[in-house]
């Protein structure tokens, strides 16, 4: 007996469930550790924020005088980095508390915002994927 992932009933063995007809075998999802998912959270969300602040530092240098779209859209891409920094942070305190670490990192990330919080994100994303058995 087991679970459909679909419907949530419990259903025989066989390869399809029998309440809503979900193929059972093909369509497993992957079994991933909270740790490897923060890992892989931690790693895109700094990506992301990396490339938004990175964005807006070339608009803003490429403006020229009397460009009306320039300086709104470097102001956009560097306010959605500050979110997505916002954010990182709150996900390095949840990673980081697998640890029992969590203060220690996310008081670092927070004194060296918004630009030190990617390497903290990114360090902390680092140990996770390194560490060989899974925190807690």
């Amino acid at each position: 007996m087991r679970m459909c992932p679909k419907c949530r009933l419990v259903t025989s063995d066989d390869k399809v469930c029998v309440e809503c007809g979900w193929n059972l075998e093909g369509t497993t999802p992957s079994r991933s550790s909270p740790a490897q998912t923060y890992a892989e959270h931690l790693q895109s969300l700094t990506i992301f924020s990396a490339v938004m602040f990175v964005a807006a530092f070339a608009i803003s240098f490429s403006v020229t005088h009397g460009d009306l779209m320039g300086p709104p859209m470097a102001g956009g891409l560097f306010a959605a980095g500050l979110i997505a920094d916002l954010f990182l942070l709150r996900l390095i305190y949840r990673a980081a508390g697998l640890y029992q670490e969590a203060r220690r990192w996310t008081v670092g990330a927070a004194l060296t915002f918004p630009f030190g919080t990617l390497v903290f994100a990114w360090l902390l994303a680092r140990r996770i994927r390194l560490e060989r058995t899974p925190p807690g």
